[in-house]
């Protein structure tokens, strides 16, 4: 059973029904040992458990990344938006900090551009 089984379909329902018989198989085993040994129904139990946890393959989750597009997660244009305003409360309060900063805006402003020119140059 390597195909992917989709959550609503008859693949699933028949699995699904296997598995339960295969459970229900194991607890008649377990209930056909005597209940004078109720310590080995236990054991087989607990064995059973762990070889289900333990053997069962659990494939990691899939990551769809179609939509990223290989866009970065540092975007100039928005670090510009925060500098903008901050250049233009500094310089209330001290004007050469604001300049500064309306500049640092400036060159996220370039960078963004400048990326989005090259990014789009190679199509």
């Amino acid at each position: 059973m390597n195909a992917k089984i989709q959550k609503d379909s008859p693949d699933r329902e028949i699995v699904e029904a296997r598995v339960e018989l295969l459970a229900r198989d194991l607890v008649r085993h377990i209930n056909s040992v005597p209940s004078e040994q109720r310590e080995q129904r236990e054991q087989l139990r607990e064995m059973v458990v762990h070889l289900v946890r333990d053997e069962v393959i659990i494939a990691p989750p899939v990551i769809d990344r179609a939509g990223e597009g290989g866009s970065s997660a540092f975007n100039p244009f928005a670090i510009a938006i925060p500098l903008v305003l901050a250049g233009g409360v500094m310089s209330i309060l001290f004007p050469p900090i604001g300049i500064t900063i309306f500049a640092a805006a400036g060159v996220s402003v370039a960078c963004g551009l400048l990326s989005v020119l090259i990014s789009s140059g190679g199509d």
